[in-house]
């Protein structure tokens, strides 16, 4: 059995320092991977079923991985998931060529609509004042 840790990105863990030990100390003991979490915007206030609050520090899962990849050597890469509709297609695969090879081949790549489907989400943050049409 194979065990990960994932929210690498986010609260405590979205903190330089406390990102490269988390990440040293699970390679070192063994975990066969970090993940990541993605949300570009959280709804002000939280919908229900989805409690985040909307300042809770999450940082970008590509920026995050890259940091992490440059304070390990084995310990393999994940986004668990990346929400496609939110994201440029071109910009968003170089980015991820790049980490992969900047990891020497240690990303894994999870891909999604998003929790409540696209359009829930955005319309939901539109509706909220979280970003602006």
């Amino acid at each position: 059995m194979k065990y990960g840790l994932h929210g690498v990105n986010l609260n405590t863990c979205a903190y330089p320092d406390a990102a490269a030990r988390l990440g040293r100390a699970a390679e070192a003991a063994g975990f066969e991977s970090l993940w990541v979490a993605d949300h570009v915007v959280l709804p002000d206030p939280p919908v229900p079923g989805r409690p985040m609050p909307p300042d809770m520090r999450l940082l970008d899962p590509v920026v995050a991985l890259t940091f992490l990849a440059a304070h390990t050597s084995r310990i393999r890469l994940g986004t668990g998931v990346i929400i496609l509709p939110q994201r440029q297609a071109l910009v968003l695969a170089k980015q991820l060529a790049s980490l992969d090879v900047l990891s020497n081949g240690r990303l894994i790549f999870g891909f999604g609509v998003g929790w409540k489907g696209s359009r829930g989400f955005i319309r939901e943050a539109l509706r909220s004042g979280a970003v602006s049409g």
